[in-house]
């Protein structure tokens, strides 16, 4: 800590002599001028001492401040001084006549520095200084009436000013000092809050970033990170997390990242796919069954509440839930109980909720679809998932993971050309990283030899992707043949097989076949398949 001192005043003088007033004037306009043009206060204190010596002859000006490294008093700034004379000036509170200006906050005015004791030479050696009759006067540097520093200037005792002048002046220079002092202060208590809240910052985005590198989350871009960054901050409370966007945006993904982030990390993640049930066994597929309580209950089994006892409940597709199930929702949620199908007893359940949705819930809840009492009851931190599109510089990344994935899972060894991969950065994506990882597994999957996948592979691989526009302003597309696909008879078998085990769920159809809804409902088109 630096050891202020209590000031005191200089004191007052008699009216100035003629002559001086003009310079005065000069001086302290430049001093003034100064003060506003830089929040680094070194140039515009550099200045101040400048033209005190060129119009006043006050030379080899020097502000003395408290150098924390040090533990003592050093020359921070200096006009007329060399760097080795600047240097040498270093003072312990009290030494000399700049330690005792510094300690008593008074000024000192030494008439003749050879006949003071005090005066030390520290800086400026005498036989370097003029062989006459040399002054030195020092004032305190003020701030909320404690002393900051010491300014002090040398001036030849010959000179037709009277010293008493000087000392005025230099107590309106101080004062300007003092309040340039002050700005650093500030701006540098500012910029210091800044770099900390940075730092606090850049490490919540990198652990928010290998967080989700751990769930399966590839990407950097602001927008992804700017929503995981949201994610960290309710991870490890029990709100529930309504994620929203568009299809294949990741939604499982930045469930399961935060449930990593949070407390229960250790506890069951436990997932169902509202979409993929029907309504028959939806019950008590989320809160059990006893034995017998529908035809075909051998045995009790537990629901995915009790299952994720203690941990996540991810309810993907939410928008998909049947009506008649919402109500008994909504009070698992409100009542942390739930109680099996066929049973009379209820449970108590500790699990964290986040759902997902790539449907609009309110439109739903307007067209008598949806609660809206557990429409709020979901809504408490809602995030809408960037779509790939607003992602572009995450494609990249994106690319070479899934073709790490499938080179691997394929036993191939597919590599990219350069130009097919600006390709790829520059379509759409209006299934977003769903879509992205199908193209690229069929890129991998139909290469016919060792020769990195090109152009012409992209093209051949998007052309078998099914017409839909993009949700929004679609992005460039590569040229050539797109928006239509040949669709084979022999698929048939298999998409019917689907629906049937499905019992006529186009959802979870598609999600056993691997397709997108839109896939499968184009495929169900051109093979004139009913549903």
């Amino acid at each position: 800590m630096s050891p202020d001192r209590p000031a005191a005043s200089p004191g007052t003088t008699p009216a100035r002599p003629q002559g001086w007033a003009e310079h005065e004037l000069l001086v302290i306009q430049g001093a003034v001028r100064m003060l506003g043009r830089s929040l680094d206060p070194a140039p515009a204190i550099r200045e101040i001492l400048h033209l005190a010596s060129e119009f006043l002859g006050l030379n080899r000006g020097r502000l003395v401040l408290w150098d924390e490294t040090r533990g003592a008093l050093a020359i921070r700034h200096s006009y007329g001084l060399t760097r080795e004379e600047a240097a040498a000036g270093v003072f312990a509170p009290g030494e000399g006549v700049t330690g005792g200006v510094y300690l008593t906050g008074e000024a000192a005015v030494i008439q003749d520095v050879d006949a003071e004791a005090r005066f030390l030479f520290r800086s400026v050696p005498r036989h370097r200084l003029p062989p006459e009759t040399v002054a030195y006067i020092a004032l305190p540097v003020l701030h909320d009436a404690r002393v900051v520093g010491v300014l002090g200037v040398h001036r030849l005792r010959r000179r037709d000013r009277g010293l008493a002048e000087d000392l005025r002046l230099l107590g309106i220079l101080v004062a300007l000092v003092g309040q340039l002092l002050e700005l650093e202060r500030h701006v540098a208590a500012r910029t210091a809050a800044l770099e900390r809240e940075n730092r606090a910052l850049k490490e919540e985005l990198e652990r928010a970033a290998a967080t989700a590198h751990a769930a399966g989350i590839v990407g950097e871009s602001p927008a992804l990170l700017a929503a995981l960054r949201q994610i960290e901050r309710v991870a490890d409370t029990d709100a529930t997390l309504l994620l929203l966007g568009e299809s294949g945006t990741g939604k499982e993904l930045v469930a399961r990242a935060a449930h990593l982030m949070s407390r229960r990390r250790d506890r069951p993640f436990i997932k169902l796919n509202c979409a993929a049930l029907p309504e028959t066994l939806f019950e008590a597929e989320l809160f059990g069954h006893e034995k017998g309580a529908y035809t075909g209950a051998a045995g009790a089994r537990a629901g995915k509440f009790e299952l994720a006892d203690g941990g996540t409940l991810f309810l993907d597709e939410i928008g998909e839930m049947p009506l008649a199930l919402q109500a008994k929702l909504l009070r698992a949620l409100q009542e942390r109980v739930v109680e099996r199908l066929g049973g009379h007893r209820e449970r108590p359940v500790d699990v964290r909720i986040v759902a997902a949705t790539n449907q609009d819930l309110q439109a739903r809840v307007q067209a008598g679809l949806f609660r809206l009492d557990l429409f709020y009851r979901l809504n408490v931190v809602p995030l809408t998932l960037p779509p790939l599109r607003d992602r572009q510089a995450d494609i990249p990344a994106l690319v070479r993971h899934f073709l790490n994935r499938f080179n691997q899972q394929h036993q191939r060894a597919a590599s990219l050309a350069p130009a097919a991969m600006a390709d790829l950065a520059a379509y759409a994506w209006p299934g977003n990283v769903r879509q992205l990882q199908n193209v690229i597994e069929r890129m991998v999957l139909l290469q016919p030899d060792t020769r990195a996948l090109d152009r012409e592979a992209v093209l051949a691989a998007l052309a078998a992707e099914p017409a839909s526009p993009p949700a929004a302003s679609p992005a460039r597309r590569p040229a050539g043949p797109r928006g239509y696909r040949y669709v084979a008879e022999d698929e048939r078998p298999r998409i019917e097989a689907a629906l049937r085990e499905t019992h006529g769920n186009k959802s979870a159809a598609a999600q056993r076949l691997g397709l997108s809804l839109r896939q499968l409902q184009y495929r169900m088109q051109i093979l004139a398949i009913p549903g």
